[in-house]
């Protein structure tokens, strides 16, 4: 009886045991996180003509004239010097001096002192006059990309291309329409053109207009009034 007893527990036991073929529900894959969401602003192309503004940037012509007049007063220094020069030369070749005595010797140092001079002169104002050229282009190179800067964050462009906007004419000169085949941007939209307001926002701040943002212009995206 107690043998039986040990049989029927054993069997019952055999009997609840999941069968050897069956298998167990998978379990389900953890959620994946929500992918976070950002939202992009669409790019948008904006093209100057930095030619075209250099051109018509009155603080650009200013600039210009003033190392235009300093570079006349510069060749008008070495112009009277030159003429000294000149004027020492003559002078020893009417004397009647004799080559080599000590009155001569010391007349010809003087035209040698005088050329050196010159040339020390002429070297420093060239370094000088570069200078300042490449000191102007960089203050209107500066204030360009200021201003671009300025009008593309408010117009919301989110790239901006230096292109030339000049097409090829009937009276194009060959090596000239050559080179504007060359070019990058082949087509555009006029809206896609912003030179025209970048130069009037410069001119108008240039010239101390109350307005400090850019100003509106036909054809072009219109800038924030203050």
């Amino acid at each position: 009886m107690k043998k039986f007893a040990l049989a029927l527990t054993a069997a019952l036991a055999v009997a609840i045991q999941t069968p050897a073929g069956a298998q167990e529900p998978a379990a389900k894959p953890a959620a994946k996180p929500a992918a976070a969401t950002r939202e992009r602003t669409p790019s948008r192309v904006g093209l100057i003509d930095m030619a075209k503004v250099f051109e018509g940037y009155s603080k650009f012509k200013v600039l210009r004239e003033e190392l235009a007049a300093e570079i006349e007063r510069s060749d008008a220094e070495a112009r009277v010097m030159v003429e000294k020069m000149q004027a020492m030369q003559k002078e020893i070749q009417e004397s009647g001096l004799q080559a080599g005595s000590a009155e001569y010797e010391a007349k010809e140092k003087q035209i040698l002192d005088a050329k050196g001079e010159f040339e020390a002169f002429r070297a420093a104002t060239q370094r000088k006059l570069a200078r300042r050229e490449s000191e102007m282009f960089k203050e209107i190179y500066a204030d360009t990309t200021a201003m671009i800067r300025k009008y593309a964050e408010w117009a919301e462009y989110t790239v901006v291309i230096r292109f030339d906007s000049k097409d090829i004419e009937d009276d194009t000169p060959p090596a000239e329409a050559v080179q504007r085949m060359n070019k990058q941007v082949v087509y555009y939209q006029p809206d896609n053109d912003i030179t025209t307001v970048v130069l009037e926002s410069l001119n108008k701040q240039y010239e101390g207009s109350a307005g400090k943002t850019p100003v509106r212009a036909t054809g072009a995206t219109a800038a924030p009034r203050n």
